[in-house]
């Protein structure tokens, strides 16, 4: 198997621009919002989950043996997720700061207790923890990224401690992670308890890697009706408000890499193009910068412009976010997920 398959990273990228619109949520009314699709698409942060946990065995399921290899291996994924963690919760923190006395102010006053706590939060990767509390995230969608740290530290720790009882370590943790998430009687946990929600599906990945390491498939045939059935539950969970229902996601989410890791039918081909490689490949960046490009223009075009919240305008809002997040990330991907990864890796070397 190959260290990269080229359509999952074209899936991300897509799920990624989706996630924009789901947090495009200004206008809860609007029929850009209001609909089965793009509220539910908060469960695409799952397939991130999913893919990392299966990208991650992919490349370093045989490589951790010793307490140095481990080590090497977190070095690695702090290089590979700080540098932009970082650049845009100091963005988010500054924006804040300077719009307090401007229109250009997003929310009441919240005071330096708030801005302290919540960028402590983000940079010591505890954001999908307790730990320093429960704060909502200035730059919200980086809760996540704590939960992947979480989910790295455990997978090194995992196979580093247990090499021939790993695949019995990983499915405690699964079972663990939905007891756990079954209790609070809440699927979507974030900014609290977040971390178990992306070790279930970092879990999944793994073994997701597994079963493609051991056989080889020929699934084109069902691109379509994985397509199909996706859509369906969501809208399913939706329509019946079947919270707890949403843990079959990750489960789907899993299935559908093995899907596309074993086509060759046409969405996978859709999927390998340029377009769509391009997203994948500044994913990352579109992920964590769509928070403040969503705020700034909605707070331009509807506050500073006062234009009519139509839906025409609520639409060319979601179309502008887009793309000025697309073409933001392209900056943030070679400038600071690149280079400034390139320079930390030299100086760690």
């Amino acid at each position: 198997m190959k260290d990269r398959v080229e359509q999952l990273d074209g899936l991300r990228g897509i799920f990624s621009v989706m996630v924009i619109a789901h947090h495009h949520n200004a206008f809860k009314d609007s029929y850009l919002y209001d609909n089965f699709f793009v509220i539910n698409a908060s469960l695409f942060v799952d397939f991130f989950f999913v893919l990392s946990g299966f990208v991650i065995a992919l490349n370093y399921i045989g490589r951790i043996h010793t307490a140095g290899d481990f080590f090497s291996f977190l070095k690695k994924r702090f290089i590979r997720l700080y540098p932009l963690l970082f650049f845009t919760e100091i963005v988010f923190v500054i924006a804040n700061l300077l719009g307090e006395k401007t229109p250009m102010k997003n929310v009441g006053a919240l005071g330096s207790e708030y801005y302290f706590f919540t960028t402590l939060d983000t940079i010591t990767f505890m954001g999908s923890t307790p730990i320093l509390g429960t704060w909502v995230s200035n730059n919200y969608p980086s809760w996540s990224i704590s939960a992947e740290m979480i989910a790295y530290v455990a997978f090194g720790l995992v196979v580093l401690f247990l090499p021939k009882l790993k695949y019995i370590g990983f499915t405690v943790i699964i079972l663990l992670s939905i007891l756990f998430i079954v209790s609070k009687g809440e699927y979507l946990l974030a900014y609290d308890y977040g971390f178990v929600r992306g070790l279930l599906c970092f879990c999944l990945g793994i073994f997701t890697h597994l079963v493609l390491s051991k056989k080889s498939f020929e699934l084109s045939f069902l691109e379509i009706p994985f397509l199909v059935l996706l859509l369906g539950s969501m809208y399913y969970t939706y329509q019946w408000e079947l919270n707890l229902w949403k843990l079959v996601f990750p489960f789907l989410f899993a299935f559908g890499i093995i899907i596309f890791t074993s086509s060759r039918g046409i969405v996978t081909r859709m999927l390998s193009g340029r377009p769509f490689q391009y997203l994948g490949k500044i994913s990352y960046s579109i992920y964590l910068n769509h928070a403040i490009v969503l705020i700034l223009v909605n707070v331009i075009l509807f506050r500073l412009l006062k234009s009519p919240d139509s839906e025409l305008m609520i639409g060319i809002s979601l179309v502008t976010s887009i793309v000025l997040t697309i073409c933001y990330s392209h900056f943030t991907y070679e400038f600071i997920e690149k280079r400034f990864g390139k320079f930390l890796r030299e100086k760690w070397s």
